[in-house]
């Protein structure tokens, strides 16, 4: 009976309601939370779809270890220990008790309720006690003491559990989980998050009542009397009230009286409407982490029904650690004192543990760039990197390393030195052999040309927002042509010539190329070696990235408009030896040996070979 609070309060009762938590009884709080979340369906919605995110999370227990360092066999064995307990928790409908999941669920409560305390319910076995389930305290059972003998300001249980009760004592050790929050650095008391929401739950509940009654009275003929007699007026006005509760009046006969008609608009026209679309815009802003509109058909980059769904995972992992919290400061050391005494240091804990997506495209990129730069990477940190477990010895090898661990060409099956790079002379587009390695002195990086990432000149603007967009800007910089370094290992000598003579008779035109900002050129080689050429010390127009170059490569390969130049190469090739490629491919592919699939691909795919796609 104690709570049947009353559903529908007015502005100042709630008001009496939140500021009477100063005294430090939480439970008419409690319950005016309890009735927003019984009344307001976009709030318990909103609340349902946290609560089971955190019930599916990927709750571990995780052992003890120092940071850097693997666990030790005893870490592991007391955290094996501690699973196999946990796991074994059991609910019961009938009793409202709790499994290790529903614990998880009402704790994640406490992240918006402000508090929410947990029996624990034991049981001793053979090998010793564990948890069997946990019930939820009502917070009548609880609260904040006026004042403490030692003035030290906790919360403390009431065993009697009546309305302004004062017998308050400490928790009893291992019997209960305490969990509190607080939306600011208020006192706890004042600080639960939901209280936020009490203003536009007002909105919500009485905005529909309003918007009921705006209806009834201006959705309906207006009913219209006449007497005659003025002694006939009160029998008349009763009358009309017995009729119905909308709108009538009551008129000596020949009186006239003008009726305005009233807006006929939709919803929008109703203020009352505004209000509850504003409450359950907050509602998912406040308890789902949402920046987007919530409410159908308002503009919005997502569609309604993926904005309603998708609960921000920092949001969810949030609330995970919070709940992961008091499992693993208050359960777990429960468990371990119950059944092995105090002392233990190197307790497990209680963590929800989220898998991040692997970029393994992005891993392997990153990986050639740091190759072709000539970083020293040691084979273990690799493996680690790109989560390949090292081969064991005498392990049959999928590619097998050339000679001396030297990396083979596929193509070509020369050896490369670690840190140097083969010229290649592709085909041009005329047919002439016009790829040119650049100098040595330049100490480029050296990648081929055909692995470099294209961006055509519609695609600039595109490729500036898709950097913007990721954090990294632009800035117009004019530095001299001899502080640049070549990205690509190649270049076209035709076209480098046919940019110097236009350079020399004032006709070169164009836009600025594209540096990083650690000197590299990104995109504009052919322009930029020109001016080199011509004049070393002339400053070349470029465009500044605030990005390292081996960081802006792997970036403009996953733009979606970039090509591969390799493409350079694909007009002219010759049918008879693309087809020598292909049986070469299928021979390695049963012998195990690696190739340049990518580059063997080009091939084909220009010499429009039967079977290139299988």
């Amino acid at each position: 009976m104690l709570e049947l609070i009353e559903r529908e309060q007015l502005p100042t009762d709630v008001r009496t309601t939140l500021a009477g938590s100063l005294t430090g009884d939480l439970q008419r709080q409690q319950l005016l939370f309890q009735a927003m979340i019984d009344t307001w369906p976009r709030l318990q919605k909103a609340l349902r779809e946290v609560r089971l995110r955190v019930r599916k999370a990927p709750w571990k227990v995780v052992p003890w270890s120092e940071r850097g360092e693997d666990p030790k066999p005893n870490a592991e064995k007391l955290a094996k220990e501690i699973e196999g307990l946990v796991w074994k928790m059991k609910p019961n409908a009938a009793t409202a008790t709790k499994g290790f999941e529903g614990t998880a669920e009402e704790l994640a409560m406490a992240y918006f309720l402000g508090h929410q305390v947990l029996e624990v319910r034991w049981k001793r076995d053979a090998k010793g006690w564990c948890p069997e389930s946990t019930k939820v305290v009502p917070p009548r059972f609880y609260g904040y003491p006026w004042s403490s003998e030692d003035d030290e300001d906790r919360l403390m249980l009431d065993r009697n559990g009546q309305l302004g009760a004062t017998d308050f004592e400490d928790f009893p050790e291992h019997r209960f989980l305490l969990a509190v929050n607080g939306g600011h650095s208020g006192h706890p008391t004042v600080a639960a998050p939901l209280r936020a929401l009490a203003q536009y739950w007002l909105a919500a509940v009485y905005g529909l009542k309003w918007g009921m009654m705006f209806a009834q009275l201006f959705g309906v003929p207006f009913r219209w009397a006449e007497y005659a007699d003025p002694n006939d007026k009160l029998q008349v006005e009763q009358l009309m009230e017995k009729i119905g509760s909308t709108g009538w009046a009551a008129f000596k006969a020949g009186t006239k009286m003008n009726f305005l008609e009233s807006s006929k608009g939709g919803q929008g026209s109703l203020p009352q409407w505004e209000l509850i679309r504003l409450a359950d815009e907050q509602c998912d802003v406040f308890v789902l982490g949402q920046t987007l509109t919530s409410s159908q058909g308002e503009k919005g980059s997502q569609a309604l029904g993926t904005v309603h769904m998708e609960v921000r995972e920092e949001l969810v992992e949030g609330i995970c650690d919070f709940v992961g919290e008091v499992l693993t400061h208050q359960l777990v050391p429960s468990i371990v004192e119950l059944n092995h005494g105090a002392g233990y240091d190197d307790l497990p804990g209680i963590w929800a543990v989220f898998e991040k997506p692997k970029d393994e495209k992005g891993k392997a990129e990153r990986m050639e760039i740091i190759k072709r730069i000539g970083v020293e990477v040691g084979k273990q940190w690799a493996h680690d990197d790109l989560c390949i477990p090292m081969p064991a010895e005498g392990e049959e090898l999928l590619f097998q390393p050339g000679p001396d661990g030297a990396q083979g060409d596929p193509a070509t099956g020369d050896e490369l030195a670690p840190h140097e790079t083969k010229g290649r002379r592709l085909e041009g587009k005329d047919g002439s052999k016009a790829m040119t390695p650049f100098p040595k002195q330049l100490k480029g990086l050296g990648i081929p040309r055909s692995e470099m990432p294209q961006i055509a000149a519609g695609n600039k603007s595109a490729m500036v927002q898709f950097f913007r967009k990721r954090g990294a800007d632009f800035s117009p910089s004019t530095p001299p042509a001899n502080e640049l370094l070549p990205t690509q290992a190649d270049y076209n000598r035709e076209k480098v010539d046919s940019i110097r003579e236009a350079i020399r008779n004032g006709d070169l035109r164009g836009g600025a190329i594209l540096i990083s900002s650690d000197g590299y050129v990104l995109d504009g080689h052919h322009r930029w070696f020109a001016i080199l050429e011509e004049s070393p010390d002339e400053g070349v127009e470029s465009l500044r990235l605030d990005l390292p170059a081996a960081r802006a490569l792997m970036m403009l390969h996953r733009m979606p408009s970039t090509t591969v130049a390799a493409s350079d190469a694909k007009d002219e090739i010759d049918p008879k030896k693309a087809e020598d490629l292909f049986e070469e491919m299928q021979k390695a592919f049963k012998e195990r040996r690696l190739l340049d699939w990518r580059r063997l691909g080009t091939l084909l795919e220009g010499a429009a070979i039967d079977g290139a796609g299988d």
